[in-house]
């Protein structure tokens, strides 16, 4: 089975830095099917099919809104609440993806790019208190600390675990996987499948990938497609129980009636079109590799 190749014409250096961004850009295309963010086509083609036609076949699952709570709002209304909720979320983020795309700033720079464009945005929808700022940047020193502290976490680990010789036994093991590199993709993927339910993704990934991705290399497989079936596998940590966080925000929001039970039944379909996007972009691989092919030349 073919899993994609280096992107053709780049020297060592030039294709490092060729593969670095390729990854950010599948990423941005394969990574955020549950968070709003944009989707990667085939996962977000395979939800919308699927919600066409569940509301087909079950047109109580998604009524029309009423003639009368439609003529409530304007169409000047509409354009109205486009601009203000629609539009800066946008502009943050083609600001951030803009500057990296063109080059004009680096992962890092194009991070505080984001931060200042935030900041404005604040500034001119915000409630515009020292207080809400004050908030903000407490919390996200909170959550600075909770991944750096993972981060020394999981080197420590990585560190023990390398020293001890568990590297050479956890690639021995997976390399003698039955299938050869179908088998072995297949074990690595399904761990992080199973990871999910357990573990926050930044700590699957900061423990996982010193593993898995010289054994990708070791393979002979794009780690660029690896990296991004991973990203796509570990949507589903959000939906699975027991520790799925977004099964505990809907139980949080759900009306009086229904129960932890009835949201462990409802993802179900929708962790299966997260598998069966996997398994079209492991059939199809340009799927993932198309985009960074194209941008990057």
């Amino acid at each position: 089975m073919h899993y994609g190749q280096r992107l053709p014409g780049h020297s060592d250096s030039a294709q490092h830095h060729a593969d670095s961004n390729g990854q950010l850009l599948a990423c941005v295309g394969g990574c955020a099917v549950c968070r709003g963010t944009a989707s990667w086509p085939t996962v977000r083609r395979d939800v919308r099919l699927y919600v066409v036609l569940i509301c087909w076949l079950k047109p109580s699952y998604g009524p029309k809104v009423p003639k009368e709570e439609r003529a409530e709002v304007s169409t000047k209304e509409l354009l109205i609440m486009l601009g203000k909720h629609v539009v800066p979320p946008m502009s943050l983020i083609l600001g951030v993806l803009g500057a990296l795309f063109t080059g004009i700033a680096t992962a890092t720079e194009a991070s505080a790019i984001g931060v200042f464009i935030a900041f404005v945005l604040f500034l001119i929808f915000g409630a515009r208190k020292l207080s809400t700022c004050y908030n903000t940047l407490i919390e996200a020193g909170k959550t600075t600390t909770m991944v750096m502290l993972v981060l020394v976490g999981a080197t420590a680990f990585t560190g023990v675990f390398s020293i001890g010789g568990g590297m050479t036994v956890i690639s021995d093991f997976v390399l003698a996987m039955p299938g050869g590199t179908f088998g072995a993709l297949l074990l690595m993927l399904f761990l992080v499948f199973i990871l999910g339910m357990f573990l926050d993704w930044t700590g699957i990934v900061l423990l996982s990938f010193p593993i898995m991705l010289p054994i990708i290399s070791q393979m002979g497989v794009d780690v660029l497609w690896f990296v991004v079936m991973v990203a796509v596998v570990l949507q589903t940590s959000f939906l699975t129980p027991p520790f799925g966080y977004a099964l505990f925000y809907l139980k949080g929001v759900a009306p009086p009636g229904v129960e932890i039970v009835d949201l462990y039944k409802a993802v179900v379909p929708f962790v299966a079109i997260i598998i069966i996007a996997c398994i079209l972009m492991s059939i199809f691989p340009v799927l993932i590799t198309g985009l960074p092919s194209m941008l990057l030349g």
